[in-house]
């Protein structure tokens, strides 16, 4: 097991009890809007993240989880229009600090608005393998996703 995998597991046995009061099939909407959005299907990630959202809405769940899929669902719209760079991306306030996979400096950040949604998506794909036991094959499946995303931040991370 690599470092950046070691990272990763350590960051979902950190926010996982935080997240198990996400329910299945709010997991579910959260899993699927982040694997839609890996694939490249951005008009699904964005109703798959409403779904997701207006779950959250009625629960008490962190609103962390909220802003990461407000996050995604901003970059995927703007994938699908075709739009390179987001701009007016939600951000994580320092409230939220505590649920990110990564809390880097602000001079160790090159591109701010990739930082962001690679802290969305880690804690997505821990949200979705916490709360969704129907999702975790296919999580695991895709388990690249999030160690490739942190093997990005190697250097910052000391992995």
């Amino acid at each position: 097991m690599g470092r950046a995998e070691k990272y990763l597991e350590a960051y979902i046995e950190r926010v996982g009890p935080r997240l198990a009061g996400l329910d299945e099939t709010t997991g579910h909407a959260i899993a699927s809007a982040l694997l839609s959005f890996k694939v490249g299907l951005y008009g699904i990630a964005v109703t798959r993240a409403d779904t997701a959202l207006q779950r959250l809405a009625k629960r008490e769940a962190p609103a962390t989880v909220a802003t990461a899929l407000e996050i995604l669902k901003k970059r995927a719209s703007d994938l699908q229009a075709q739009v390179a760079v987001s701009e007016g991306m939600p951000s994580f306030s320092g409230d939220d600090r505590p649920l990110l996979a990564m809390d880097l400096p602000a001079d160790q950040v090159e591109d701010a608005v990739s930082y962001t949604l690679d802290n969305a998506l880690l804690l997505l794909y821990a949200a979705g393998l916490v709360s969704s036991p129907d999702d975790e094959q296919a999580l695991d499946e895709h388990r690249g996703f999030p160690i490739q995303i942190l093997a990005s931040y190697a250097k910052q991370l000391n992995l």
